[in-house]
């Protein structure tokens, strides 16, 4: 199941830290610090499955470039305590495939740019647990406005303070509402929270479900931290390991009393194998509807509340309401990647809709209109979503590319035929491997740059602007109910023509 977690610090010369340090880490780069002249080389470092750079439309070409923008970032800071970088970490879903989390962590870190217009580098990381869940991306973001001249004023408005915490407030939502939005385009039924333990208790208990309240108000577990998580993957025990046993043990017979109070009966989980995972959804057949236990946090309830038991009843429609909303979220996505489409009538469509919807009700008209235009907009989204992708997909396979073809040179000049780090068959088996990786790195690349291509993107921008122009040209829904009424207030107002009676024949 989906987990929100999200995490924003700052890193601090005060502290000894450097935003190119933090940068090459992050991404797996080689970087030098221009200002001590130390060089940085993580490009051995595994987990790094993608690493990007975003920044306003009207700033510098250099900000795409890890190795100048984060050097220039670091000479704009004069004082010898200044915040160099700022950094949002946040989780990726392990539901969505390789591609649907680049794609989403684009979109996060698109939203980041437009709000702030600051220069971000975007470093998406594969799991580092046993479970296998813990994808995730560290946004490493200047702490200055970039413009046309360069960086400029310091975003002040993110150091703290009232104006602080509402800005963190903004950024935790946009992160799950963006999230949900992408693991509903995905097809999955899952979806995360960015309220607090606490005030999704609250939620619950004005629901009237004390059974959920009562689950979400278990005592948290603690966080383990770099030395227990590493003793963790090393298949050794902590004390905070055990400390996170013992409460999600408690908080388990919590659940179990209060279902059995409640007059729902629970069965007892099955064996913990680590200290962050519970026993499968099959182990507890009689939870209530929409929970599931999983997680390092232990219970966790899904954003399918009220949902019925899949074999009993079958889910409610999504109402025109809610698909008008996730449609204006489509346009605001469209928005963002190109400006220069057209799209307020269909805007202006949806909104009228909504608004009649609330007046006069759902009419026939209405859902037909709502059900063409909600399809095209989506269909739109995802052309106009795809040209990023592909141009993120080319990126991504001339990195792996040139990763695959450093090693193998590497190899080749470090270990020549006849040196003796290996026996012979090892060194074979050693260089075929990375010769393998080299040709399987290559294939990849020239599929990407086939579909990033000035041929294929200038077809898919084809296709993106004839999209736009077919939803534009698509008639209002105001246009269709005035004619119905019209028609109707006509038939209304006609005179019908009143039968005489004959008078009676005379034989």
């Amino acid at each position: 199941m989906a987990i929100y977690h999200t995490a924003v610090k700052t890193f601090s010369r005060a502290k000894g830290q450097s935003a190119v340090a933090a940068a090459a880490y992050r991404g797996g780069l080689l970087l030098a610090d221009l200002i001590t002249g130390q060089q940085h080389d993580y490009r051995r470092r595994s987990g790094v499955v993608e690493t990007f750079c975003l920044a306003p439309p009207d700033a510098p070409d250099w900000a795409l470039v890890p190795g100048e923008l984060w050097a220039v970032a670091e000479a704009a800071e004069r004082r010898k305590d200044s915040t160099v970088a700022r950094e949002f970490e946040l989780s990726l879903p392990h539901e969505l495939s390789d591609e649907q989390r680049a794609h989403l962590a684009f979109a996060i870190a698109e939203a980041l740019v437009d709000r702030y217009q600051f220069a971000v580098q975007a470093s998406i990381h594969s799991p580092g647990t046993p479970d296998g869940l813990n994808h995730h991306v560290h946004v490493l973001a200047s702490t200055r406005r970039i413009g046309p001249e360069g960086f400029g004023e310091k975003t002040r408005e993110l150091d703290g303070g009232a104006s602080g915490k509402s800005q963190v407030q903004w950024v935790r939502e946009m992160i799950a509402e963006t999230t949900n939005a992408h693991l509903e385009a995905a097809g999955l039924a899952v979806t995360i929270d960015h309220r607090s333990l606490a005030e999704q208790a609250r939620s619950a208990a004005d629901r009237g479900d004390e059974l959920q309240a009562a689950a979400l108000t278990r005592e948290p577990t603690k966080h383990l931290g770099k030395s227990a998580t590493a003793l963790a993957r090393k298949g050794q025990e902590s004390r905070l390991a055990l400390e996170n046993e013992t409460i999600e043990a408690s908080n388990q017979e919590q659940l179990d009393m209060l279902s059995h109070q409640a007059g729902r009966d629970t069965s007892p989980l099955a064996s913990q194998t680590t200290g962050r995972e519970w026993g499968s959804r099959a182990s507890v057949p009689h939870l209530a509807p929409g929970l599931e236990i999983r997680g390092v946090s232990g219970i966790r309830l899904a954003q399918v509340i009220g949902r019925h038991r899949e074999g009993t009843e079958a889910e409610e429609p999504i109402s025109l309401t809610e698909r008008i909303t996730q449609a204006l979220r489509d346009l605001q996505d469209i928005a963002r990647v190109r400006a220069d489409l057209s799209l307020h009538r269909i805007r202006a469509g949806l909104e009228w809709a909504r608004d009649a919807l609330a007046d006069v009700g759902e009419t026939v008209a209405i859902r037909q209109w709502l059900t063409k235009a909600v399809l095209q907009v989506r269909a739109l989204r995802n052309a106009v979503i795809g040209r990023s992708m592909r141009l993120l997909a080319l990126g991504r396979a001339q990195r792996l590319h040139h990763i695959a073809q450093q090693e193998w040179e590497r190899f080749n000049s470090d270990y020549p035929l006849g040196s003796a780090c290996y026996s012979r068959p090892e060194w074979i088996r050693r260089r075929e491997r990375r010769l393998s990786v080299l040709e399987q790195r290559t294939k990849e690349l020239e599929k990407a740059r086939l579909r990033g291509s000035d041929g294929a993107l200038a077809e898919v921008d084809a296709d993106v602007v004839r999209r736009a122009s077919e939803l534009e040209s698509l008639a209002s829904p105001g246009e269709l109910l005035p004619q119905q009424q019209e028609l109707t207030h006509i038939e209304e107002q006609q005179v019908l023509p009143t039968a005489k009676p004959k008078p009676p024949a005379l034989h």
